[in-house]
């Protein structure tokens, strides 16, 4: 599954393997993509995308509390699916 969305406004198109590859190695991308990607992307459509790439949950909110929540953004549906 692909998410052309996170690169629709951009000149340029990283390949959404990229942002699961960082997300499973836990290293921070210093790209705006991955912050649409964790708070503009319907959590549904997240979760189809992180299922296909084979990201748990877990990787996923250990990702997100520590690199996107620190730059200040959240996303309130995906902290609920979180505490589930």
């Amino acid at each position: 599954m692909k998410l052309i969305t996170i690169n629709n406004a951009y000149k340029t198109e990283i390949d959404d393997k990229v942002f699961a590859k960082a997300i499973k190695e836990m290293k921070d991308i210093q790209d705006e993509r991955i912050e649409v990607l964790f708070t503009e992307i319907p959590t549904k459509e997240l979760f189809e995308w992180m299922i296909a790439n084979d990201i748990s949950i877990e990787n996923l909110k250990e990702y997100y509390e520590k690199y996107i929540k620190p730059r200040g953004l959240k996303n309130l549906h995906l902290e609920d699916f979180f505490e589930v």
